[in-house]
């Protein structure tokens, strides 16, 4: 019945050493391309970060916003936080979410560029959407500076703000005095929040 299959057979038997060099070669391509590319990969971190190391408040103004995140995620990594972004679009106002290295406490960041004092709805953004990520504590972080109607919403929110001075105290305690630690693995997204469904 399966006499038919006997030339195919030895066709296959005949072959087994082209073949098993062919798809051996694709194998060995594969992984020495893969190998390229996470050393490429690896060595443009090493440039970002050494850029990063370096980078003073005036370099930090010149970045553009995607770098900036960039920035603030290597920082807080150094500092000893887990940090995950979130979706560009539709998070709810929410940036970055950190997690303490011990306590594991959730903090919802956002962050703003720019010269011009913050007013006050950053602060209640991402005052509101910090339940939306499961953070018990959120953070508004600008290069600039806060207006006296944001700081007394801050403070009635209980939202920690980060101006100019504070963010340059931190990078000069965190990149300053405090060694590198390994690098952790690039972070997924932070899943974008469902938002509450009224049963009203």
């Amino acid at each position: 019945m399966w006499a038919w299959l006997e030339p195919v057979d030895r066709v296959l038997w005949e072959l087994r050493w082209p073949l098993l060099l062919y798809f051996g070669g694709l194998l060995v391509c594969y992984l020495t391309i893969d190998s390229i590319r996470y050393w490429i990969h690896e060595w443009r971190q090493d440039k970002i970060e050494a850029r990063f190391r370096k980078a003073d408040l005036a370099a930090v103004d010149q970045m553009d916003r995607q770098e900036f995140l960039h920035y603030l995620t290597y920082l807080f990594q150094c500092a000893g936080f887990k940090v995950r972004p979130t979706p560009p679009a539709r998070n709810y106002g929410v940036d970055l979410v950190l997690a303490h290295p011990i306590s594991e406490e959730r903090i919802a960041v956002q962050a703003h560029q720019g010269a011009d004092p913050l007013k006050a709805r950053p602060v209640e953004e991402v005052a509101a959407a910090r339940a939306l990520y499961q953070c018990t504590r959120a953070m508004v972080i600008t290069t600039g500076d806060f207006t006296p109607e944001a700081r007394e919403q801050a403070e009635e929110a209980g939202v920690t703000l980060v101006d100019r001075t504070k963010l340059q105290e931190l990078m000069a305690l965190t990149l300053g005095s405090v060694p590198m630690p390994e690098r952790e693995p690039e972070s997924e997204p932070e899943a974008e929040p469902e938002p509450a469904v009224s049963n009203g």
